[in-house]
């Protein structure tokens, strides 16, 4: 190979001054590895007319090579009626895949690089999930199938697979819940609806006795040494220069990964086993984002997935007040793209992180609790990454629920006096946008004509913007002030008690509610189920691409608890408005 290609390779259009000693200096480097492998570099690494030449002994094993190999023979032995072969040679082909490629390495070699093992792995999870239909084993198919449908979520193919192991385990309702995931990608994302294909594979899984369905998927597997439609791989006309470029662009990088090994190095008896799904979670280590409730939330739900789950999950902390990745530490970033999810908790983590969604695309990333309107940039690599997706939480029904019980109570206290005056502090439009509307469309529906103050205190206030907020809204007749502004709420809740009104708090942990002699009741954000709802579709295979999901009041994750100040009378109003409401909390008025 030219000693220029493998320059364009190395640098682009934007080569250091002095490339040509670089590139001697990275060779050398290059025949230092072979050395540590086993190999003599000087004579294996040769130059000469301004080219290299790459030629290793007899029996040198290259890892991406044997995972191409592998997956071809895996759709070999599935021809011929060879399943346990072809698990074996399938199970290689995906061990080898599922770490991710140069992780943390960009360049159009790299990407097409990774391309091209992540069409591998889509075929190795195929005929790992088909040889284990053949061979009775529904649950291994289940879990193969799932990866495959991961791997390829535009892949009718692969629904139809999916669909036909859970028919084979006995869960016929989630063959059906596959169909539909198939079903709204294809609508929401293409306009199109399931072939005929799926379809009446669909009805023929749902109508078959238990066990292997009666009726097999159209897609029979390609003949042995060719590719499936839709996964067929770059020739490579010169294997030698191929694996040339690969050795120079992993020593350039300074990745500490074993390439090239010889034969007697590799590990027996490990195909088709995966380890155990690793988890990771970012959160702040800077205040006043690290003093919020969610982070602590955070943690203990990643904890239980590992103590419950059998999860290998770990916490990465990162400083927000330095820019970028700059508040992890080298090693932590480098790290990231090993696991197989990586939590990112709230907007501002989240932010940092946007451009690594396209760098590791065998991670999935989850956003917690992002901004729900702003962060156009953020909501963009959520969209345009299909290992990309958020959570929101539905906080109006909280609200409504906050907004009925204090205007209840509001004019209770009022004695008949009109008009009844509460109040409300929020963090600004943008971030409350879904719940200014729908606490005044509560208070108005308890208590007609009743009159809300609102004023937002901003991003980050201390908790004295909050309390000159409240003083100035009871000086203005305010009988009950809810605060919903973080951090900056205590300073509410502690002007409302001072001045003897009612105080309503909000974004409270169900297992730790706020204490006070003022407190009439509290929204709940059970960030805690954000983590499950991640962490078990994630093992499920359920985690759809570039998605955007809301959970609310009917999975537990808002809600609004009444203090034991409330009287019996107006509890059980709330209970009964709470009841009524719950079949249609989607639809909550929005008008002001």
């Amino acid at each position: 190979m030219p000693r220029d290609e493998l320059a364009d390779v190395l640098w682009g259009d934007a080569p250091p001054a002095t490339w040509d000693k670089a590139l001697s200096v990275l060779v050398s480097k290059l025949r230092g590895v072979l050395a540590e492998s086993g190999v003599d570099g000087a004579s294996a690494l040769t130059a000469a007319f301004g080219c290299y030449q790459l030629d290793l002994p007899e029996g040198t094993w290259v890892d991406v090579l044997a995972a191409e190999n592998a997956a071809k023979e895996a759709e070999g032995f599935l021809e011929v009626g060879e399943a346990e072969s072809a698990t074996a040679a399938a199970g290689l082909a995906e061990s080898v895949t599922r770490s991710p490629f140069l992780p943390g390495d960009d360049g159009p070699w790299v990407e097409e690089k990774r391309r091209e093992l992540a069409e591998i792995r889509a075929r190795a999870l195929s005929a790992l999930a088909e040889a284990s239909l053949r061979t009775d084993r529904a649950a291994e198919a289940v879990r193969w199938a799932g990866l495959a449908v991961e791997a390829e979520p535009f892949s009718e193919s692969g629904y139809r697979r999916l669909m036909e192991a859970h028919v084979a385990a006995g869960n016929r309702g989630e063959a059906l819940r596959v169909y539909e995931r198939c079903r709204r990608l294809l609508a929401d994302e293409l306009g199109a609806y399931p072939s005929p294909e799926t379809e009446s594979i669909y009805r023929s899984l749902l109508e078959a006795p238990a066990g292997r369905a009666a009726v097999e998927t159209p897609d029979a597997p390609s003949p042995p040494g060719a590719a499936p439609p839709l996964a067929r791989s770059r020739k490579r006309p010169v294997i030698v220069a191929a694996g040339l470029v690969l050795l120079v662009v992993v020593v350039a990088a300074g990745t500490a990964i074993a390439v090239v090994t010889t034969r007697g190095d590799r590990s027996k008896g490990s195909a088709g086993v995966s380890a155990p799904p690793r988890v990771a979670l970012v959160v702040p280590s800077s205040p006043p984002w690290s003093d919020d409730p969610s982070t602590a939330q955070y943690r203990d739900a990643v904890d239980r997935a590992h103590t419950q789950d059998g999860v290998q999950t770990q916490t990465f902390a990162i400083d927000l007040s330095k820019p970028g990745l700059a508040g992890l530490s080298e090693r932590d970033r480098k790290s990231i793209g090993t696991f197989g999810l990586v939590l990112l908790a709230g907007q501002f983590v989240a932010n940092r992180f946007a451009r690594e969604f396209a760098r590791h695309p065998h991670t999935r990333f989850v956003v917690l609790d992002p901004d729900p309107v702003g962060g156009k940039t953020l909501y963009n690599a959520v969209s345009n990454n299909r290992n990309a997706r958020d959570v929101f939480f539905q906080e109006g029904p909280g609200a409504y629920l906050a907004g009925f019980l204090s205007a209840l109570m509001a004019e209770r206290r009022s004695s008949g006096k009109r008009p009844v005056v509460i109040s409300e502090i929020l963090v600004n439009s943008r971030v409350s946008s879904n719940v200014v509307n729908t606490f005044i469309s509560g208070a108005r529906k308890a208590v007609p004509g009743v009159r809300v103050l609102e004023r937002y205190a901003g991003n980050s206030s201390p908790p004295s913007v909050c309390e000159r907020i409240a003083d100035n809204q009871i000086e203005r007749g305010s009988r009950v002030v809810f605060a919903d502004a973080g951090a900056c709420s205590a300073g509410a809740l502690a002007a409302a008690q001072t001045a003897e009104v009612w105080g309503v708090a909000a974004d409270q942990d169900p297992f730790n509610p706020p204490a006070g002699p003022r407190i009439l009741g509290w929204t709940v954000k059970n960030f805690r189920k954000e983590v499950g709802y991640a962490i078990d579709n994630y093992l499920d295979h359920t985690l759809p691409p570039f998605h955007h999901v809301d959970i609310g009041i009917d999975s537990g994750a808002v809600d609004f608890v009444p203090s034991s100040l409330v009287p019996k009378p107006i509890r059980t109003r709330l209970a009964q408005e709470r009841a009524r409401r719950m079949p249609h909390w989607e639809t909550l008025p929005t008008e002001r």
